[in-house]
């Protein structure tokens, strides 16, 4: 009886041995490679050239806020307007003046910065704004985008549009936002607007500030909208400048026809890009 137990207990272990031993067939792990993603700069060498040779370059300096309004769904239209233009660009002696206009608020308030939402502006992009509001009339759609008959400022990289921002980059209350077409962002409006109490004392020194800032190099604003400063006059910009026709860099040397104020064209323009 023993010697069968033995036994017995010698099978399982045999047994159990082969179990361990035993070869599994081996399963082919199916390995999936994710794909690479080469995110390409649509703001290629050859786009940069065509800028550079009228002048336009990107503003790069680390304290001034950038925040394209028109390269992102963030703005009035609700759409993306800039296709491929990522970066910030204005004509070279325009930028130079703004990191002045930096300086000189350094030297006000420490921490306080600069926050650009848009400068040199594509005339076709000009033209989409301007036909986007075709339910305002014409005299009065002015005051807020440009008629691309005449061109803007913005087309030659002249214009700038912005604000200031606190040391956490919050911006400034200005009583209205960034392309407020209310009559409270007029600052033609604040004397009516700070009596009747709809815009704030605070809100008023913070846009005095803003000009006071932007003055110090001869930037000026204008009566209806509180962020939009130039650097020279539309008709000093068309005679020193090139006009950006598109994102691609196509650009030419253009004179705005004379029409009279009292009347309004609206016509197509045919421009014929300049080359490099």
């Amino acid at each position: 009886m023993k010697f069968l137990t033995a036994i017995a207990i010698v099978s399982i272990f045999l047994f159990s041995c082969g179990e361990k031993n035993k070869v599994e067939p081996k399963h082919e792990i199916e390995v999936v490679e994710e794909p690479i993603i080469i995110e390409i700069d649509p703001m290629t060498e050859s786009v940069l050239a065509r800028y550079d040779s009228f002048g336009l370059v990107e503003l790069k300096d680390r304290r001034i806020l950038i925040d394209l309004r028109y390269s992102t769904d963030n703005n009035f239209m609700k759409t993306v307007l800039y296709d491929t233009l990522n970066k910030l660009f204005v004509q070279k002696e325009v930028g130079i003046r703004l990191v002045h206009c930096q300086d000189y608020l350094d030297s006000l308030y420490p921490g306080l910065r600069l926050k650009i939402f848009d400068a040199v502006r594509p005339l076709h992009v000009q033209r989409e704004m301007w036909d986007a509001m075709d339910t305002v009339p014409a005299g009065l759609r002015g005051k807020f985008v440009s008629n691309p008959i005449y061109g803007s400022g913005h087309n030659y990289g002249t214009s700038v549009d912005l604000t200031i921002c606190d040391s956490l980059g919050q911006e400034l209350d200005m009583g209205a936002g960034y392309d407020d077409f209310r009559t409270i962002a007029f600052p033609s409006k604040e004397a009516h607007f700070l009596k009747t109490g709809e815009l704030s004392k605070q809100q008023y020194d913070n846009r005095k500030l803003l000009r006071k800032v932007m003055r110090f190099q001869r930037f000026y604003g204008i009566p209806s909208e509180w962020w939009h400063f130039n650097a020279y006059s539309r008709l000093a910009a068309e005679s020193l400048f090139d006009l950006l026709l598109d994102e691609s860099g196509n650009h030419t040397r253009w004179v705005s026809p004379k029409i009279k104020k009292d009347t309004i064209v609206d016509s197509i323009l045919i421009l014929v890009p300049s080359t490099i």
